[in-house]
């Protein structure tokens, strides 16, 4: 376990510097975060994981970036 935590914190560090990149380039946010949902997928893919469970891992992450985000005013 101390070792997954390590390999994420790494990977961590990599995604915010890669995000800081992104948007200094002036990068749109739906272009990044589909190039990074893409390379996400494309390795769980390459390690085999089912499509039953890539499709579990992704709402998950859906549901938590939610959880994090504030209310839109009504109408939007």
């Amino acid at each position: 376990m101390a070792n997954d935590d390590e390999q994420f914190e790494k990977a961590d560090i990599i995604l915010s510097n890669a995000l800081q990149e992104f948007m200094s380039a002036g990068v749109s946010q739906e272009v990044y975060g589909m190039a990074m949902l893409e390379i996400g997928i494309l390795a769980l893919v390459r390690l085999d994981e089912s499509d039953d469970r890539i499709a579990e891992l992704v709402a998950d992450f859906i549901a938590r970036a939610r959880q994090g985000l504030p209310d839109l005013p009504p109408g939007q």
